[in-house]
């Protein structure tokens, strides 16, 4: 009995006028850390002023 496996496909990396999409990719998920932090961080001072002046 012979031990095939299945072929695993390769595709080439793809590129979107001269950059790589990965690279974009992950542009854009640091820049939704990055406002997603700032957003937390801004709620976080709103409670902490709120909870402060009652």
């Amino acid at each position: 009995m012979a031990d095939t496996k299945p072929a695993v496909p390769q595709y080439k990396e793809t590129f979107d006028a001269g950059y790589r999409a990965s690279n974009r990719v992950w542009i854009r998920v640091w820049i939704y850390i990055v406002s997603g932090h700032g957003f937390v961080g801004f709620l976080f001072l709103l409670f902490y002023v709120g909870s402060r002046h009652h």
